[in-house]
Formats: structure tokens, sequence, C-alpha cells
């Protein structure tokens, strides 16, 4: 009788197990989960102004040039920073960000180096109060030059990895390689059927890659030319390094040393039509615009057709007149741009820089 009781026991519980690991099993392949992640993007540029002799200004208000450069989104914004320097008003000095672009309620976070102060919020909205004597601390003991170092930062909350899947999933998938695996292609000149000569340097590549990126080349090897009777093509007028950036472009979709080329890839992009690289060029001339380079960026974005790269050039110029150091000059070498900076000028509703400039060309 014990025998028996004790095995019906046992079955009882095989069989309570069998049902609970059988309930599991539905609810994971039945159950739907959501899930989210939100990271934060942000892009950081650094802004110096020195103010020569700070300690003697008596003004009631300052101004720095121009800063500019790209949210997250890429898109376009310019700033510039207004400096109360505190001598009649109480001894209070107060710095303002004044937003000269159409974005004023793009937000940003600004800090200045040895304050502890931060700013968050709405862009146009930027400012910071303090006692002049703070500023003074921050001047040179030799010269009396006050030097603000600013730390401008542009942040977006991003959602990734949003999915509705099943409870009981496959992980996430490796990180694509195809730019990696293209880029080995390259480097190990295995199958290669073209050669290309720039300068003492010789390249090997793909014929098949080569028409597939770039409608220029495409027409080179599709057609009964010298390029697709030789496979080989010569480049003249173009210095070696950068058709090594252009290779990496077009076996990658990018380039590495961009910021010290970014006008000879404009030329580039613009010749064998790789309308991306273009864009880059642009955003990263963009970016790096200063009064010193505002006058040959806009004779390249004119040269090269970069519109809006030129519309944005056009806009700094007239903002920062006073500020281009080689403005004669220019005005001597490219009238026809000067007649540009002069109508966006008029546009711009910027009559003392109008004066400025008609007194340059005179």
């Amino acid at each position: 009788m014990t025998a028996p009781f004790f095995h019906f026991l046992e079955l009882s519980a095989y069989s309570a197990a069998f049902v609970y690991f059988g309930y599991k099993l539905v609810k994971i392949f039945l159950s739907d989960e959501q899930t989210c992640r939100t990271v934060q993007k942000s892009k950081t540029y650094t802004n110096t102004w020195t103010i020569r002799k700070f300690d003697t200004i008596r003004d009631s208000s300052l101004k720095s040039v121009v800063f500019s450069g790209t949210t997250c989104d890429g898109e376009y914004v310019a700033w510039s920073y207004m400096l109360n320097p505190g001598y009649n008003n109480g001894h209070w000095a107060s710095i303002k960000i004044q937003c000269e672009s159409e974005n004023k309620a793009q937000d940003v976070e600004i800090t200045i180096d040895g304050k502890t102060e931060k700013f968050f919020g709405a862009i146009s909205k930027g400012t910071f109060q303090f006692p002049r004597s703070k500023l003074l601390e921050l001047c040179s003991y030799w010269t009396g030059s006050l030097t603000l170092r600013f730390k401008v930062t542009f942040t977006k909350n991003v959602l990734e990895g949003c999915s509705y899947e099943k409870s009981i999933s496959f992980k996430e998938p490796p990180q694509s390689t195809l730019a990696k695996d293209y880029a080995d292609l390259l480097s190990s000149n295995q199958c290669t059927d073209i050669t290309i000569i720039v300068g003492q340097r010789t390249f090997h590549a793909h014929k098949v890659v080569f028409i597939a990126r770039s409608k220029v080349f495409a027409a080179m090897f599709q057609h009964d030319m010298q390029e697709a009777q030789q496979n080989q093509i010569t480049i003249p007028d173009m210095d070696a390094d950068v058709f090594e950036e252009v290779l990496r472009y077009i076996y990658t979709d990018s380039v590495e040393r961009l910021p010290g080329m970014a006008y000879e890839l404009l030329e580039a992009a613009e010749k064998y039509d790789l309308t991306r690289l273009k864009v880059l060029c642009e955003i990263e001339l963009l970016a790096g615009i200063t009064a010193k380079s505002a006058t040959k960026t806009l004779e390249f974005a004119d040269l090269y057709r970069a519109d809006e790269l030129k519309a944005r050039t056009l806009q700094f110029i007239a903002r920062n007149l006073s500020e281009i150091p080689n403005w004669k000059e220019f005005c001597s070498a490219k009238p026809d741009l000067v007649a540009e900076v002069l109508d966006e000028i008029a546009r711009g509703n910027h009559p003392k820089a109008l004066k400025v400039n008609i007194k340059e060309i005179d």
C-alpha cells in the first residue's frame, strides 16, 4: 500500500513540474514586450574671445564676432557674445548669448573656462552675470587683456533600439562591416582591374565600384574612351594625398582627413559628382569658418557650386565685415562676389557695414 502511494506522489510531482514549465514556455512564446533606449548625442565647439586692455575699457557693451556650427541634426546655427563690462552698472558684469540664425529656440549648454556657472536652455536666452572683479581676475597681469573661452555644446536625445518584439528573441545583429570589408578589399589590391595615376603615385582599384559610385567615372568606362580601352586613368591636377581620401570615400563612404583637406575635397567632389562628399565638405567648411578663411570659403563655394555654403558664407561676411583681414585685396580680385556681399548686407539691414564696404571699394 505504501509503495503505490509514494509512486503516485512521484508521478504527481512530475506532472506538476511539467505543467509549470509548460506554462512558462507558453508565456514566453506568446507574450509581447516593447523595448526602447534613449541615448544622448552631443556636438561641442570651443570659442575664444580676447579683449585687449580690458581693465581700461569704459564702454557699456562689447560684441564678439559671429561664431557658427551645426547641431547634432546638421542644422546651421550662428551665435555671438555681448559683454557688459560692468564699469557703469554697479560693478556687475554680464555676458549674453545672441543667436544670429533663425533657430533661436535651439537648446544649448554653455560654460566659461575659469567660471563655475553653467547655462542650459534656448541659445537666444543664454546669459551669465558676475562681479566685474571676477573678470578682472581673469585678465593678463602683463597686458590687461581678458581672454574668455566658451564651450558650446549642442545635445539631442535619440531613441535607439526601439522595437515591439517577442520576449524570447534573437540577440541584436552585429554592426555592419560593409565599409570595413570594402576598405580591406581596397588595401589588399585583390582582383583590381583599373589603375589610377596621380602625380608620382599609382593606385589600383575596381572598375565596378567606380561605376557604381560616380556618374563621371561610369561615363569614362561605359563609353569608348581612352580610360575604357586601357583601364587606366591619369589625374594630372590633383594631389595624391587628396585622391587617396577620394578613393577612401568611394569605397567606404567616409573620409579620415576632412578637416585638413575640405577645400581640395570639395573641388574633387564637384569634379567627380560625389554628392554626399560635397555636402560633408560644405558642413566642415561652414563649421570652421573664421574671419580669416571667409573669403577663401566664399570663392570655393562660388566656383564649385556649393550653394548652401555660399549663402551662409555671404551672411557671415556681412555680419563680420570689419573683422575680415584681406577685404581690400578681395575687393580688387573678386568684384562680382563683392557685389553679392553688398546685396547680402543690404538685405540684412546692415547700413554701417554697407558704408564700410563702399568705402573699401572706392
